[in-house]
């Protein structure tokens, strides 16, 4: 397996981890066949073997669309705490892996954005109660809903930033939160 650079989080895939995160993916990454990042979840359609990794100067987006990209960055710190403490709280074994992946999945998202932006301090949010989320078709409810809203917000920001190259990557993610979509309604 060659060395594949995703370059929407920048990172590597190959042999030792192409497999991590797979609880948050209906298709799975094969050693031989690389369907997704296994850290942020974009399509392997966007990989190469050059290096490249989307990159924009922050200098030059305008306090409208640093507001967005600030606001995506606390979207998906919001829903990785929220997949965390699912992880904590469901019953299922099966269920406390995929909301573990998914958490992680949400926090590469966060990190991406933060880099776009410029961003150097993580933001802390507020500790939510989620005690209402007492079972597991909830907690998977929950989550269906965080995705959709975060489908909806890329969707709609997509179209609102005056960068080409943000707008990709706004795209590229709202593809992966589709996926994650899918993921949790197949678990109801």
């Amino acid at each position: 397996m060659t060395n594949l650079k995703c370059p929407v989080c920048g990172k590597y895939v190959n042999a030792n981890n192409y497999n991590f995160n797979s609880e948050a993916f209906i298709d799975k990454n094969k050693e031989d066949s690389i369907v997704y990042c296994p850290f942020c979840g974009a399509s392997s359609i966007f990989f190469s073997t050059s290096g490249e990794v989307y990159n924009i100067n922050s200098q030059e987006l305008d306090k409208n669309t640093l507001k967005i990209i600030d606001h995506a960055v606390k979207l998906e710190i919001f829903n990785g705490d929220f997949y965390l403490k699912a992880s904590e709280m469901c019953k299922s074994d099966k269920l406390k892996e995929m909301f573990k992946s998914l958490s992680s999945i949400e926090y590469e998202h966060s990190r991406i954005h933060m880099r776009l932006g410029g961003f150097k301090e993580t933001p802390v949010l507020i500790n939510m109660n989620y005690s209402s989320y007492d079972t597991d078709e909830k907690l998977l409810k929950a989550a269906s809903m965080r995705e959709e809203h975060a489908v909806n917000y890329y969707e709609k920001y997509s179209k609102k930033i005056n960068n080409k190259v943000l707008s990709k990557i706004f795209k590229i993610l709202r593809d992966v939160e589709k996926i994650h979509i899918q993921l949790t309604l197949n678990e109801i």
